[in-house]
């Protein structure tokens, strides 16, 4: 669907796309629009973010960089990270990153519109823009209100973790900031949590009353816990945080994994599933898939289930979830145990009765070879995150896969690719 064309720049590593993410037009979903970092630093960031759009289904695909964001591109940043997507109600197309410098203070969240169905997009609007060395922006998420019933149809919610100093230690709160005017200009950023905790990997789904649902992971007493605030003001206020479930993952050796939560909601239905990787159905030790499920707007969620079959061996990680007319969509990756196999799949699960059962694994695409992955500081990075988005008749899904370079002696090569389940 996509290869990194940015070319060689110092530092980075070329030919390489990485952490994606994909929404479907809610008015047409023929308009799929992806996004993803190209050009990874191994010590954070991308070059440039890139994003491909298909108009036609997903059959086929025209693809771009996102403009005047990094220097890359003609833009002020060094680099960017985390990109994110979400579609409005009139169609227009928004696109989120974490644009930072890398040797100076600066970090700032950015948003850039579309209102051609994804095939170009407008200059950065930034959110939050801080030139302060004890502030940092990470692990953004952005999510547009389309519900019909909402008295706030149409705003959109971006949220994220903002580290910031108390005293000696610095904190991981939750954030979030609005905007009710396409994206041109941004609620200043309040607290979702308490400024005295540490968050990681916010995810907001847009309830079909317009309350708006944060998951999140929280560390506390040297444990994880996937948990859930709800705002019932459009943002303004939050509930106490209820815990949806410990989060029991594992490192899976050889691999960088987020350990995020990922969270959707079904529109038809208001249930809202979260999934992450969790060992406690594994006596191995090794990561299975789980899902909880709130049918109460999110004051109450289900016990953890597995959702991918039960094979010895394999380590399933990086999960991501979507639902929609009472079929849930699950993808995940799968290596085996250990560290050392030469691949990584990329998987795909469904059920057609809200959440209750699973049926067949599907391995989407071809195995990615890791001896041409993106790079971390100390593992292969496909990305702490992937996408999935679903209407009542399909799944779009979007992943990276590394294979071998088309020229001889290039050191990289892992690109975007995306398939369409139908039911």
């Amino acid at each position: 669907m996509s290869r990194d064309t940015l070319g060689p720049f110092a530092g980075a590593e070329p030919d390489t796309q990485t952490e994606p993410d994909i929404a479907i037009d809610p008015n047409n979903p023929n308009v799929i629009v992806t996004t993803f970092q190209q050009g990874r630093y191994q010590d954070g960031g991308s070059a440039d973010p890139g994003y491909a759009t298909s108009q036609d289904g997903g059959k086929t695909w025209a693809a771009g960089n996102m403009p005047l964001l990094t220097k890359a591109v003609g833009g002020p940043f060094d680099r960017a990270s985390d990109a994110a997507v979400t579609i409005g109600p009139d169609g227009a197309v928004y696109l989120q990153t974490i644009p930072f410098d890398q040797n100076h203070p600066r970090s700032a969240v950015s948003v850039q519109r579309s209102d051609d169905g994804g095939l170009s997009f407008g200059p950065p609007v930034l959110v939050v823009d801080d030139n302060d060395i004890n502030i940092f922006n990470d692990k953004n998420w952005i999510v547009a209100d389309t519900s019909p019933a909402s008295p706030h149809r149409g705003r959109l919610y971006s949220v994220w973790t903002r580290l910031v100093p108390t005293g000696d230690v610095i904190h991981a709160p939750g954030v979030v900031s609005f905007s009710d005017d396409r994206g041109q200009t941004w609620t200043r950023p309040t607290n979702i949590t308490s400024g005295t905790v540490d968050t990681e990997g916010l995810l907001p789904v847009v309830q079909r009353d317009g309350s708006v649902t944060v998951v999140y992971n929280l560390a506390a007493n040297m444990r994880d816990f996937v948990t859930a605030q709800t705002s019932h003001d459009g943002g303004l206020t939050w509930s106490a945080p209820v815990t949806v479930g410990e989060f029991l993952g594992a490192v899976v050796p050889g691999t960088r994994t987020g350990g995020l939560p990922a969270a959707a909601i079904d529109a038809n239905t208001g249930r809202i599933y979260v999934t992450w990787n969790d060992t406690r159905f594994n006596p191995d030790g090794l990561n299975n898939i789980v899902l909880s499920v709130s049918r109460d707007g999110g004051q109450t969620w289900s016990s953890p289930t597995q959702v991918d079959p039960k094979v010895a061996g394999l380590d399933r990680f990086t999960p991501d979830v979507a639902a929609a007319g009472g079929s849930v969509h699950v993808t995940y990756r799968t290596r085996a145990a250990g560290g050392t196999a030469p691949t990584v799949d990329q998987n795909y699960i469904a059920s057609t009765d809200n959440g209750r059962t699973f049926g067949f694994e599907h391995t989407v695409g071809p195995p990615s070879q890791v001896q041409w992955a993106a790079q971390s500081l100390t593992a292969i990075f496909y990305g702490d995150y992937m996408g999935v988005a679903a209407t009542p008749q399909k799944a779009a899904l979007v992943w990276n896969v590394s294979s071998r370079p088309p020229i001889t002696g290039q050191q990289f090569h892992q690109t975007t690719w995306a398939a369409i389940a139908t039911r």
